[in-house]
């Protein structure tokens, strides 16, 4: 009877915890409270929307494929733990064009027929904002397309010798020189078309061309987009426009619109060319310098040696606040126009430098895919660097990019595979993710300090926002290691959280340590990991 007592009370006690929903984990990223972002610090999922979900079966990706991959993103319900946990997407270009890439628009008041309609449109970003993501659109400000309603009409003009029309809404010039390099059939006029004749350059100093883009960007705001990636800013500038002044001007004139406006600009020169356009006062310019194959991230995931990296990351960061005090970093690995991670790194070392980037101050920006280590078929052509989403190895997707065959089965597995593998990349990702929303200071904060040490493989930095300071770690070594958190180090320490890159099993090493832990002041960390420490 006594046994049947203790049987039933321990069965209560069970059932208990399980309608009061409590957890008995001791991991602070299964238990502690995810952040919801209402402001513009995101952890954004970049789309290329022809390769991602083909919901028609025409071989090409649109946006009912993406709605009805929403949840596989983001579902809603911060605490499910079965979403990726993004809360922001950057859909590659959509409007009307007639190239794959889309980057030729002949039409920026529509959606290309390929990927929907506008309707579908509404609805996508409806069923975003549902579940807290916020919707930014890739925009092409620096050219159209030459099938452009504007270009044929300018083209028509100069044959007749008309310079004062259409003609001023781009780059003409009557006879060569080395920038106006594109000939207008049956004339003496060249145009200026920095990346091919089917993409004539605009004349962004042009009053005309910036009454155009302000009704573009009132439609798309007013649709309900939450930003815009400027494509290509690097080649705003030239013999007619300053485009730091260009880029002051639109990001004003968009705030009229929606004064939370968000936006992200492209240039791929150096850091100190980067640094300049913050005095655009516009939010965000992507981190090249650390970004791409030979960028920090990658070469830090690959080397380990994070103490040059966080001393690099800090120096960056504080050269961004010069010019701008409002600046958020844009951090990524790679995007549309580069070799895959997978092409540069082993899943280890993915998983690491996903922990780097993910975890820096400002928005990350994940390339679809590279959460479950797409590989690119070859590293000769931009098509190679956008195949299809694999969504599940065993049913793989009919879609065709530029004439690229259909994928291969991934490597790794698909979603549906790495879901339910603990240690897959997928759910590294995931628990990074989570890790980084639970703790709204890594994304906010300015990085204060870096930690001392004198081994390559240890690093730290101290991030502070609103009167909250944290600790991150990350260490690339291949030996355990243990550190005394001291109170000089961090008041009250609270571990709120580690990543372990590293498989056990690589290292000889016991599985079931294979963890971060924090215990009476000692943080021991396998090989390839991350902690945050939060000061109380």
């Amino acid at each position: 009877m006594k046994k049947l007592l203790a049987l039933v009370l321990v069965v209560c006690i069970a059932l208990s915890v399980v309608l009061c929903g409590c957890s008995t984990s001791n991991d602070p990223i299964e238990t502690n409270e995810v952040h919801i972002s209402d402001d513009k610090y995101r952890t954004y999922y970049q789309i290329w929307i022809g390769s991602f979900e083909d919901s028609d079966g025409d071989e090409t990706g649109d946006l009912q494929g993406i709605i009805n991959k929403l949840d596989d993103l983001n579902d809603g319900d911060p605490e499910s733990g079965v979403d990726l946990g993004i809360d922001g997407i950057w859909l590659s270009p959509m409007m009307p064009s007639y190239s794959y890439h889309k980057y030729n628009v002949q039409d920026y008041f529509d959606i290309d027929p390929e990927f929907g309609t506008l309707e579908i449109f509404d609805k996508f970003v409806d069923e975003c904002h549902k579940r807290g993501i916020a919707v930014v659109i890739d925009l092409v400000l620096n050219h159209s397309a030459n099938n452009h309603e504007f270009f044929l009409n300018a083209c028509e003009e100069l044959k007749e010798g008309k310079e004062d029309g259409y003609a001023r809404y781009y780059n003409f010039q009557k006879g060569s020189d080395t920038i106006h390099n594109r000939t207008v059939t049956d004339t003496d006029y060249f145009y200026e078309g920095q990346f091919s004749p089917e993409m004539p350059d605009w004349n962004l100093s042009y009053e005309g061309t910036r009454e155009y883009f302000e009704e573009v960007t009132k439609f798309w705001l007013e649709r309900g987009v939450d930003g815009f990636r400027l494509d290509a800013v690097k080649y705003f500038t030239d013999a007619n426009t300053d485009g730091i002044e260009f880029m002051t001007w639109f990001y004003k004139m968009a705030q009229k619109y929606n004064p939370d406006v968000y936006m992200v600009g492209e240039d791929w020169e150096d850091a100190v060319t980067i640094y300049d356009q913050y005095k655009s006062g516009m939010d965000s310019y992507f981190n090249f310098k650390f970004g791409t194959s030979s960028g920090d991230y990658i070469m830090t995931g690959r080397n380990g040696q994070t103490n040059d990296f966080v001393k690099a990351l800090k120096k960056y960061n504080d050269n961004v606040k010069k010019r701008s005090d409002t600046a958020i970093n844009a951090n990524f690995l790679t995007n549309h126009d580069m070799p895959r991670v997978s092409n540069s790194l082993e899943a280890n070392e993915q998983k690491f430098a996903a922990s780097l980037y993910l975890l820096s101050p400002g928005n990350s920006f994940t390339y679809y895919g590279e959460e479950i280590g797409i590989e690119a078929p070859n590293t000769t052509n931009d098509a190679s660097y956008r195949t299809a989403m694999i969504w599940d190895n065993d049913n793989l997707p009919n879609i065709y990019v530029n004439g690229v065959a259909k994928v291969q089965p991934n490597a790794l597995g698909g979603v549906v595979q790495q879901r339910g593998q603990e240690d897959s990349l997928y759910s590294t990702y995931r628990r990074i993710i989570r890790l980084k929303n639970q703790n709204p200071a890594i994304a906010r904060g300015e990085i204060t300090e870096v930690l001392e040490s004198d081994d390559a493989y240890f690093g730290g930095y101290y991030v502070e926002y609103e009167g909250e300071k944290l600790l991150v770690i990350h260490y690339g070594g291949e030996e355990t290691k243990e550190i005394e958190i001291t109170e000089e180090m961090l008041a009250n320490a609270e571990f709120r959280g580690g990543i372990v890159a590293s498989n056990a099993t690589d290292f000889g090493a016991d599985p079931e340590k294979w963890s971060v832990t924090f215990k009476k002041g000692t943080l021991t960390m396998p090989p390839m990991s991350t902690a945050v420490l939060k000061a109380n």
